[in-house]
């Protein structure tokens, strides 16, 4: 099945270690996406949050520059590789072998500025991660939660700016008052791009029952996050399971509209077991399956709800 996964770290693997793209021996390349059946990624720029008050843009510059080269080999491999752009685009990948939507997790990246934002749409980032998990000049990361900090005054034209360029709002790591004030400025449905339910696992990056109706109210989507530390209580216990749990939590809570995967491939050490890496997402498939959800709500898990929101937002 066509799978949509709304967030990897893999550019920085890529970027570190000097790998390619279109095979490599970490958790996500693109030839193990193909073989699966095709697939739109969302590629994150992840700018660690030393940078996130200086030096961020320079970061980012750096891994979307890999992100280009990567994308320039593809087209010399002769392989089909969509980026995706614009409405049209996304409406269109599924005739392609596979598609990429390029990311920023960290909004610091743009160092207060809206200038740097806009530059970063015209070079084709269409999502933004608002936060880290620590405070930027955008608003507070759950690890800051405890100052009750939101949306800062120049978060709020972030957000704006983001609705009226076509960029996803994205809210995964952020406090909760900056979550609230996002859902209450936001035109737009957002995003969380990697993020699990608490009522599963009870650990403060994952949202809240009210945090999830609030995004399905929105039209939004949440992609389930692969990361054991958020799947499970006792992460060495984490498996395919684990994440049919949250699918299954969600899908009670609020139906099927607003789920998604965020597998947060290349930035999780401890992958549940049966979902090791990218060419696992059969298996996923297959086991949601066997439990007895519909085959019209994985269809929806797997990649309509996303491009569904990409033909609101973009």
């Amino acid at each position: 099945m066509y799978i949509c996964d709304c967030h990897c770290d893999t550019l920085t693997k890529l970027h570190e270690q000097g790998t390619s793209l279109y095979e490599n021996d970490h958790h996500l390349d693109l030839r193990r996406l193909i073989a699966n059946g095709g697939g739109l990624q969302f590629c994150a720029i992840y700018v660690p949050s030393e940078y996130r008050y200086q030096g961020g843009l320079r970061y980012a510059l750096l891994l979307l520059d890999k992100y280009n080269r990567e994308l320039a080999d593809l087209s010399r491999r002769g392989i089909d590789c969509l980026p995706v752009l614009t409405r049209q685009d996304a409406r269109d990948a599924r005739r392609h072998q596979v598609a990429t939507l390029l990311a920023v997790e960290e909004g610091g990246a743009v160092e207060g500025s809206l200038e740097a934002l806009r530059i970063f749409y015209q070079l084709g980032v269409r999502c933004m991660t608002l936060t880290w998990s620590n405070r930027n000049d955008i608003a507070d990361g759950v690890n800051d939660a405890i100052t009750g900090g939101g949306l800062t005054a120049f978060g709020r034209q972030v957000v704006r700016e983001m609705n009226r360029l076509g960029m996803i709002v994205d809210v995964s790591h952020i406090a909760p008052q900056g979550f609230w004030d996002v859902i209450e400025l936001s035109e737009k449905p957002i995003m969380a791009t990697h993020s699990d339910a608490t009522a599963v696992c009870d650990v403060p990056r994952n949202l809240t029952d009210d945090q999830i109706r609030a995004i399905a109210a929105n039209r939004g989507v949440i992609g389930i996050n692969f990361a054991s530390q958020f799947l499970a209580a006792d992460p060495a216990e984490a498996d395919i399971d684990s994440i049919y749990r949250h699918i299954d939590h969600m899908l009670a809570l609020v139906g099927d509209d607003c789920v998604a995967f965020g597998s947060d491939y290349d930035g999780i050490k401890r992958p549940p077991r049966g979902a090791e890496g990218v060419e696992k997402f059969p298996a996923i498939i297959e086991y949601l399956l066997k439990k007895n959800i519909p085959p019209a709500s994985v269809e929806k898990i797997a990649h309509l709800n996303v491009f569904r929101l990409l033909d609101e937002v973009l």
